[in-house]
């Protein structure tokens, strides 16, 4: 699914916040608007086809980096899976990830 697809039904309120992304997202500062703020205005960084699911990055307006992994199995709803700040060891610039060390 492409961002446009997926900010089009944020905009029609055909979406679901899990309780997962909601005690994460909490832990980190994260609001539930952040998380649709985040995909209003983001990007895609990652997908995961195998998962129907793909990673949206933004910054909020204090500049804080947000990840959101957003699902969207069924066609007409999707799910925001989580949500949190990305860890410097594991990212470049909040948006590459770094590959891992053998």
């Amino acid at each position: 699914m492409e961002i446009e697809a997926i900010r089009e039904r944020i905009r029609c309120g055909a979406f679901a916040v899990t309780d997962h992304a909601m005690l994460e997202g909490f832990k980190e500062g994260i609001t539930v608007a952040d998380m649709v703020r985040t995909i209003e205005t983001g990007r895609i960084i990652e997908r995961y086809p195998e998962r129907q699911r793909c990673l949206i990055f933004a910054r909020r307006a204090d500049g804080l980096p947000i990840h959101v992994v957003v699902e969207y199995l069924a066609r007409s709803v999707v799910d925001l899976v989580t949500a949190y700040v990305p860890q410097r060891q594991r990212w470049i610039r909040d948006q590459v990830r770094k590959k891992r060390e053998r």
